[in-house]
């Protein structure tokens, strides 16, 4: 082996420019790639169940933003939804469809009602002005609105608003506007508005602890579709007196959201593909100029009772430097701009198309350390397929040449 990494570092160094910037290039590309859809999933993830809970309990045949037909929120296996892992809150919500009107416009809605043990972290970091609803305590009339709402009908924090809810009898509620929010959402937080449940049960004539849905929030890193399996498998052993629940997973819920991300997870394997036959191609290139510019030299090798296999290893290791080299730079250039892209957001999006106002970075380093592991394998095996010329290298021939 001594002798073979003695050999590959004496060989030609024509051509390894171009190799290695091809590589270090290529797996920039596919590591920007992945951090990107990494960021694209974990927003999305982050805005999705920030509105309605990674899974929704519900009565059969209905949707989260359930009217008709409200359930006793106090639950004999509440407790063991606690218990299971990643599960951070178990909390009941309410919702009423209503209306709006402020001068001329006139908007329709759903009002979220909410008590004092839900989780407001989502609404908090999205908070842009004012504070959020006080629903502790005595019965508040505060409201949470949307960005967009507020631009649209004119409202500002402190403002008076007067909501219309329509059922047997049209039945009216004066709010205040406690805060104003906008996380980018334009099919969702146009539509949704955050009040006391306290509210919503008196409007719509409600037991005192009846709720739409059961949010149930996980950790981030959890994975969303076994959190609903074993919520499920909890939610069996009801009790007969209560009311059998059927779960929902955010991905049902917002199922469009999550299928663009499949799009764009699709896409990213493509330009993955891409990028690693581009590096590979280019370090073929690289080792038949090095080869071709040595045959004398293999030639002489093989007279001199070196194998094939063992003159084609020392023309791999050389190559493998150079991938090496390639892959540590690449490395390098992927992480300084993930970055600046963090720090500074300079690639600005349309949030009504992209869901986000500038593209999201999310490092993953196993991700990474995956992506150099399959770059590697890929681009070693090309050039495994490419050295077999190696073999056909006559000695006698070569020697006569020389």
């Amino acid at each position: 082996m001594g002798l073979k990494r003695f050999i590959a570092s004496r060989l030609s160094r024509r051509g390894n420019g171009i190799a290695l910037v091809s590589v270090a290039l290529s797996v920039a590309v596919m590591i920007v790639a992945v951090a990107v859809t990494s960021g694209f999933r974990r927003e999305i993830r982050s805005k999705a169940t920030g509105f309605m809970g990674s899974v929704v309990l519900v009565p059969p045949g209905q949707n989260p933003v359930n009217e008709s037909y409200p359930f006793d929120s106090r639950l004999s296996y509440l407790d063991k939804l606690l218990e299971i892992p990643g599960v951070e809150s178990v909390c009941g919500v309410g919702y009423r469809s209503g209306i709006i009107k402020s001068g001329d416009e006139i908007h329709g809605l759903y009002f979220k009602g909410v008590d004092s043990l839900y989780d407001f972290s989502f609404f908090r970091s999205a908070l842009v002005s004012g504070d959020l609803p006080q629903v502790g305590g005595r019965i508040s009339s505060d409201i949470l609105i949307s960005q967009r709402l507020a631009d649209k009908l004119h409202f500002a924090t402190g403002d008076r608003l007067t909501a219309y809810f329509v059922g047997e009898e049209v039945r009216a509620r004066n709010f205040t506007v406690c805060g104003i929010y906008d996380v980018r959402l334009e099919e969702l937080d146009e539509t949704f508005a955050v009040v006391d449940l306290r509210q919503i049960r008196r409007v719509s004539g409600w037991e005192p602890y009846d709720v739409s849905c059961m949010e149930i929030r996980i950790s981030p890193d959890s994975d969303i579709e076994q959190a609903k399996v074993a919520v499920e498998e909890v939610e069996m052993f009801h009790s007969d007196e209560e009311q059998g629940l059927f779960a929902l997973s955010v991905k049902d819920i917002f199922s469009n959201l999550f299928d663009w991300l499949a799009l764009l997870d699709l896409n990213v394997v493509m330009v993955l593909v891409l990028m690693m036959l581009v590096a590979g191609f280019n370090m073929i290139s690289a080792l038949l100029i090095i080869l071709f510019r040595k045959i004398p030299m293999i030639g002489t090798l093989k007279s001199l009772g070196m194998t094939g296999s063992q003159v084609t290893r020392t023309f791999l290791l050389r190559a493998s430097s150079i991938v090496l080299r390639g892959m540590l730079w690449g490395d390098a250039l992927a992480l300084v701009l993930c970055f600046i892209q963090q720090r500074w957001h300079i690639i600005r999006l349309d949030p009504e198309s992209y869901f986000v106002a500038y593209a999201p970075i999310h490092i993953e380093w196993l991700s990474v350390l995956i992506v150099n592991l399959l770059s590697f394998a890929i681009i070693m095996l090309l050039l495994s397929l490419t050295s077999r010329f190696i073999s056909r290298v006559d000695p006698a021939r070569t020697m006569r040449a020389e």
